[in-house]
């Protein structure tokens, strides 16, 4: 019986024995990772923390995670910066998830904001080159959705108004001036009614987004009245002029909200008498004209 006993607990001792060395091992593993961080030597380093996450000794552990997202960083800056899809951002994003639900202390709770911060900066600065250098609007919208999506994890209940203006301002004016160049580019028309709008629905007397919306309607109907073809007959005038009428008093309606608000708005003044001149106003024509003379706008 005894010497059963003295099997067991040897046994039992060898297991207690494997376990502790097995421990060791993977700290020592999350211990290298960091050292070759540390060293910028970001590939061996993810060789050894990619086990460590694994490990049920190591797995629960904050520092395992928040190191992870880290070396994912490093190597996620040579690149995969100014990639809209990418695993290892992704990575990064999960590793600093996991971490703060493990419950930080005060250190690497700051240190996984900083880094979530940067990749949301990331995000926003791709939506701007998206935007800008390619005019691509589908990517970079949603180069700006997964901005705000970070940034909330960093300051929960941020109100992003003034983003949304901002982006949604930038988007318009773009895509109008795109439109305005080209009447047929219905898609540019498109994004920048929808964009524009998403600034009014947020801040309603915006004057860049009213101006914008005018002008297009505005240079809309312009154009509709040049695409009249030579004799046609007069049912199909007095569709295109009705046409015209609806969408002059449409872009009426944006830019008589900023005259409203500032009555010496060059473009608002400008802009009006060209509308009412497109309606046959005459008194309202003659008035802007005189407004325009007054504040040194030339007009045709």
């Amino acid at each position: 019986m005894n010497k059963w006993r003295q099997i067991v607990k040897t046994f039992t001792y060898s297991i207690l024995m494997l376990c502790y060395v097995n421990s060791f091992a993977q700290n020592d593993k999350l211990n290298r990772a960091q050292q070759l961080l540390q060293t910028k030597n970001a590939d061996l380093a993810k060789l050894a923390i990619d086990s460590v996450i694994l490990h049920p000794e190591t797995k629960s552990d904050f520092v395992s995670w928040t190191t992870r997202a880290y070396i994912y960083f490093e190597i996620y800056k040579r690149n995969d910066k100014q990639k809209l899809y990418s695993p290892l951002r992704d990575t990064i994003i999960s590793s600093l998830i996991i971490s703060n639900s493990l419950k930080p202390d005060e250190t690497f709770t700051i240190n996984n904001k900083k880094l979530l911060s940067n990749i949301a900066a990331g995000y926003f600065n791709l939506s701007k080159v998206l935007l800008m250098d390619s005019l691509n609007y589908k990517n970079s919208a949603l180069a700006y959705s997964k901005f705000k999506e970070i940034f909330v994890l960093t300051e929960p209940g941020t109100n992003f108004n003034s983003r949304d203006i901002e982006y949604n301002l930038a988007v318009g004016s773009l895509y109008s001036d795109v439109f305005n160049k080209d009447n047929k580019n219905t898609e540019a028309q498109e994004i920048a009614k929808l964009t524009l709008l998403k600034v009014l629905d947020i801040q309603p007397e915006n004057p860049s987004a009213n101006i914008n919306l005018g002008i297009m309607y505005y240079n809309q109907a312009v154009n509709l009245g040049k695409g009249l073809d030579y004799g046609a007959d007069f049912s199909q005038i007095d569709v295109v002029q009705e046409n015209i009428i609806k969408l002059a008093k449409q872009a009426e309606q944006f830019i008589i909200k900023v005259y409203k608000v500032d009555n010496k708005n060059l473009k608002a003044v400008e802009g009006l008498h060209s509308i009412y001149k497109m309606l046959n106003n005459k008194p309202k024509e003659d008035e802007f004209k005189k407004k325009c003379k007054e504040l040194n706008i030339k007009i045709d």
